[in-house]
């Protein structure tokens, strides 16, 4: 019975991620971190919390006990930007910088072989036009002033230059 509600994909939550209940952490994703809470007992010090993390793996919990679960993480991360914090005294928030943040990529699990959630029902953020990479906002520009110069009837940018070709050639003989 366990085996069979651990291996269905929960839904994710609306900051694209979801809870791991065996290990008693949830975590958000967007196209850049993932960002992990762990609850720890009211009261704990940084000093005593242990949280190391390299490319591609996680160990979290208290100095000189087992860790409350480590584990080789879904994905590489970058190692240099990742960092953490205890909030409050009772929760510690890991974040971890994704390598592949220039391509949309989206996590089913922080660790490998924790709970997973379903990638099919994520929801990502709507993208401004200037987020995106230097290539693609021209090609988006000019879609969308193609978009708009069809709904008013007006020739498109690739029927503006190919009018302005003509008139710089001349009409052709015949014409």
């Amino acid at each position: 019975f366990f085996f069979a509600w651990f291996m269905q994909k929960q839904a994710p939550n609306e900051e694209n991620g979801g809870m791991e209940e065996r290990y008693g952490y949830t975590w958000t994703q967007n196209d850049d971190e993932v960002t992990i809470q762990v609850p720890v007992p009211e009261g704990t010090s940084a000093k005593s919390i242990s949280v190391v993390f390299d490319v591609h793996t996680l160990s979290v919990g208290l100095k000189n006990a087992e860790p409350f679960f480590k584990g080789k993480l879904y994905r590489p991360v970058r190692e240099d930007e990742c960092t953490w914090s205890l909030e409050g005294k009772s929760v510690i928030a890991i974040y971890l910088q994704k390598v592949n943040s220039k391509h949309e990529e989206w996590w089913p699990c922080v660790i490998e072989g924790h709970q997973e959630i379903d990638l099919k029902a994520i929801k990502p953020p709507p993208k401004h036009v200037n987020d995106l990479d230097e290539g693609a906002i021209p090609v988006i520009q000019k879609m969308m002033f193609d978009q708009q110069q069809k709904r008013q009837g007006l020739p498109t940018s690739d029927e503006l230059m190919y009018e302005e070709a003509i008139k710089k050639a001349g009409k052709p003989p015949g014409f």
